[in-house]
């Protein structure tokens, strides 16, 4: 394993979240990895996670709320996990590197929230219309290279765009092309990236 990751054996929870509704997420994520969302009905969903239909509206008044809440939820796993692998005292170009890596694994380690990720973001559900990459931390971070003189100057957006599509890009070859993507890969694709990004 490379020394920048880590195994994931499992998505940290945040405080509060009760095994029903953990069970609602994992379940609504397992359904819509199969089925898209036109298929993962709420009664399917009771099926699944094995949880009354009352349940869920007790937690959820609504689908809508249900997918925006996952989302959410979500999107705070892969910000904590990414975060918790960092060291703000690193020199950027490692924090580059391992932010990519770290990201690689949880997407391979959970390729069901890659596909609600890539299904929420063209949905109805998405009232933003854009992805949370375009607010979150790796927007900031790919501005603080820019800011700080370490990339060379581009609109935050595209930058965003070309690192997060590179990741995304790998973990969907190694996930559904049953395809190895070893360390020397991975190694080689921050690489090119990082030249991408940092050479006049």
């Amino acid at each position: 394993m490379h020394p920048n990751e880590r195994s994931i054996d499992y998505m940290q929870e945040p405080m509060g979240l009760t095994d029903k509704k953990r069970a609602i997420f994992e379940a609504m994520l397992d359904l819509v990895a199969s089925y898209g969302f036109h298929g993962a009905s709420m009664s399917s969903l009771s099926r699944e996670a094995g949880v009354a239909a009352g349940t869920i509206y007790h937690y959820f008044a609504s689908k809508d709320l249900l997918m925006n809440e996952l989302y959410t939820y979500c999107k705070g796993q892969v910000e904590d996990w990414v975060q918790a692998e960092l060291d703000e005292g690193q020199p950027y170009k490692e924090r580059f590197y391992k932010r990519w890596l770290s990201l690689y694994a949880f997407y391979t380690a959970h390729p069901k929230v890659l596909v609600f990720f890539e299904q929420y973001i063209n949905s109805p559900y998405n009232q933003e219309r854009s992805p949370h990459h375009f607010r979150g931390g790796f927007f900031h971070f790919l501005k603080e290279g820019m800011d700080d003189g370490h990339l060379k100057k581009a609109k935050p957006e595209l930058y965003v765009s070309l690192y997060m599509g590179s990741v995304i890009l790998a973990a969907k070859i190694r996930i559904f092309g049953s395809i190895e993507i070893d360390v020397e890969d991975r190694n080689l694709l921050i690489s090119k990236l990082w030249t991408a990004l940092t050479r006049a």
